[in-house]
């Protein structure tokens, strides 16, 4: 798990956003820097839902992928 964990965070910092596959169900975990319709500074990311659309925001990358590796142990693809 380690290996797809340091994977989903080269992939997402090099392209600022990685898609897999979490138990056949996908999700995207992407950077968004700018939010809302006033374009609200923001700088977090983001573990969405590609079916459901919902999003859990995260202050950093580290936090998001340590919440990833305790609550999504079976990563089965990363789609890049």
């Amino acid at each position: 798990m380690k290996d797809r964990l340091q994977s989903l965070k080269n992939i997402a910092l090099n392209k600022t956003w990685v898609s897999f596959l979490y138990e056949n169900h996908p999700y995207s975990l992407m950077h968004w820097s700018i939010g809302g319709m006033e374009q609200n500074p923001k700088d977090v990311w983001l573990l969405q839902d590609e079916m459901t659309f919902e999003a859990k925001e995260f202050p950093t990358i580290d936090e998001a992928l340590t919440w990833i590796g305790e609550n999504m142990k079976n990563i089965t693809d990363i789609l890049g």
